[in-house]
């Protein structure tokens, strides 16, 4: 039997452990930190119904690339 090969591009290389590790140690302490306004309940209310919207829409709008080429065009 010959060897499973996977199809499809090659997964990206990865950092060093360590360098990951210290990435996510970096991003917890980061989000640890974050303080920020109390959301009311009408905050999370509008919050909630603007995520139903989107899901139900399923459009994802423009990707990144698409948004920065709109805003540099001249009106």
């Amino acid at each position: 039997m010959p060897p499973l090969r996977l199809k499809g591009p090659s997964p990206p290389v990865l950092p060093a452990w360590p360098v990951v590790n210290d990435l996510l140690t970096l991003w917890d302490s980061i989000a640890a930190e974050q303080n920020g306004p109390e959301l009311t309940d009408v905050d999370r209310q509008l919050i909630d119904q603007r995520l139903e919207s989107f899901l139900a829409d399923g459009d994802p709008g423009l990707d990144a690339d698409a948004a920065l080429d709109a805003i540099e065009q001249p009106l």
